[in-house]
């Protein structure tokens, strides 16, 4: 049925990329590719023009949420060479076909993209005199392309290629998002709440492969890991005003961070409790609780923002989260938040 309201187009939307993400997730995971690391691309793959559009039009969010560098669309399954391989699910067809097992194995992985396409579509097929359901079979998508290395899943009827080629830039980024997490956490262990005004510094011990290849991710990404803790991050030796410090791992290189600062500089900026000062909207997940100011730096805080605001507090990148004030879900838009003052902001993950 088609839907013709907006509440319809939008919740049709959500589905599909909730779909389309959750097919990332799955091909990231059977290739080990931690979604804290930047791949090329992903593919979305359907015959039906209005899945496309669903698709572009929550673009953003997908690359976002599958860390991904683009996102293509397509209606053309050929122009990938994508095809459908089978092989039998031998613990219930083993059982059932007993001798006949072996020659219907053979049968099965002879059959063709077209044949496995028509056998999804009814839910069976006769092979060598037995019926032989489709959900009784072990089915993948092999790709062979020449622009880069596709893994491809099937989900919810959506067809989904992930680009798997890595390459140095991407793993770098990949590390320095890593960084960026160990930061996160330091803070959060530390008790600091959004206006302390700190500084980051960290130390490499000796020059092993491991640490030149963090000290070359840390000096060439370290705007996007300033902006990412909205704060300094520096090299240098640290000032007498440690408020943390410990030994974190990245990809096998131990290297010591310290967060420096002073919490008593600006009392004015903070209640007595510790909360933020000026309108505020408390945060809570998984039990714990934090506060996020609604205007920081003078620009009024929106769902968007909030969303990155609750992934880095409580480590939550790469995972689709849902927020919610008094039972009703909070839509993504780009309106701000100053009417939630005060108020109490539930997040779950999806």
């Amino acid at each position: 049925a088609v839907v013709s309201t907006q509440s319809g187009h939008y919740g049709r939307g959500v589905a599909a990329m909730q779909n389309i993400i959750e097919t990332g997730r799955v091909l990231r995971d059977r290739n080990t590719l931690p979604i804290k690391y930047p791949l090329k691309e992903v593919v979305v793959v359907d015959a039906d023009p209005a899945v496309l559009q669903d698709a572009r039009s929550l673009e953003s969010y997908i690359v976002g949420e599958l860390n991904v560098r683009k996102m293509t669309v397509s209606s053309d399954k050929d122009k990938y060479d994508v095809k459908l391989t089978a092989k039998p699910n031998h613990m219930i067809l083993g059982k059932r076909l007993k001798k006949d097992f072996k020659p219907v194995s053979a049968a099965i992985a002879a059959l063709t993209d077209s044949e496995l396409t028509a056998m999804q579509e009814t839910g069976s097929r006769s092979i060598l005199g037995h019926e032989i359901g489709y959900e009784e079979l072990h089915v993948s998508y092999q790709v062979k392309s020449d622009t880069g290395s596709y893994e491809a899943a099937s989900m919810h009827g959506v067809l989904i290629l992930l680009d798997c080629t890595t390459d140095q830039e991407m793993m770098d980024e990949g590390q320095a998002r890593e960084v960026i997490n160990r930061v996160q956490k330091m803070r959060k262990r530390a008790g600091l709440v959004p206006t302390d005004k700190i500084s980051v510094f960290y130390k490499f011990d000796g020059d092993t492969k491991n640490n030149e290849d963090m000290i070359r991710t840390v000096n060439s990404h370290k705007d996007m890991i300033e902006t990412a803790i909205k704060s300094p991050f520096s090299g240098a030796p640290p000032p007498e005003n440690i408020i943390f410090t410990d030994e974190v791992e990245v990809k096998g290189c131990k290297f010591v961070l310290t967060i420096c600062g002073d919490r008593e500089a600006a009392p004015t900026q903070q209640w007595p409790t510790g909360r933020p000062t000026g309108k505020f909207l408390q945060v809570i997940f998984d039990g714990s609780s934090r506060e996020v100011l609604l205007s920081p730096n003078g620009q009024n805080l929106t769902t968007h923002r909030l969303q990155n605001e609750v992934k880095a507090m409580f480590g939550l990148f790469g995972r689709t989260i849902q927020l919610s004030h008094n039972g009703d879900v909070v839509k993504l838009s780009a309106s701000d938040l100053t009417h939630l003052d005060g108020g109490t902001v539930d997040v779950t993950v999806q």
